[in-house]
């Protein structure tokens, strides 16, 4: 069992989960950011304080990470879905799921935070729910479906 100081000023936590692949774990914090720690030595690796768009509140990225080969998803109360370099933490690709979207059967629907359960990768697409209102955060009620093409 080891401890390891995750943040800057060492207050945060781990709430839904985190992902790993065969160097690092990745780890969303409830203060905002996301974490790389090295197995062998529990020492943190990077850090990526992922600072919100303005007036949105704090990032707080909660939800599980998924990690693929080089990339980390990590979706945030503040509604964006954010892919980092696991490399060095960068951020390679952010979306901001907090909007109208037009649905493949019409029904409205609108983006929200993103706190629980983290993205799935399947079939070359990464699929992420966007709507949480647990602790009253922006709840609404889509499922998005991203690819490279």
């Amino acid at each position: 069992v080891w401890k390891v100081n995750l943040t800057p000023g060492g207050i945060s936590g781990v709430v839904w989960g985190g992902s790993a692949d065969e160097k690092f774990s990745y780890w969303g914090l409830s203060s905002g950011g996301v974490a790389a720690v090295q197995y062998a030595t529990g020492e943190k690796v990077w850090f990526n304080p992922l600072t919100p768009p303005p007036g949105r509140g704090r990032a707080a990225n909660q939800a599980a990470t998924t990690a693929i080969p080089g990339a980390v998803f990590a979706g945030g109360k503040d509604g964006i879905l954010r892919a980092l370099s696991t490399a060095d933490g960068s951020k390679l690709w952010e979306f901001d799921t907090v909007r109208d979207f037009e649905t493949v059967n019409q029904i409205p629907a609108h983006g929200g935070s993103m706190i629980a359960p983290g993205a799935t990768v399947a079939g070359g697409m990464v699929f992420v729910g966007s709507g949480y209102s647990v602790f009253g955060d922006n709840p609404c009620n889509v499922i998005l479906a991203f690819s490279t093409e």
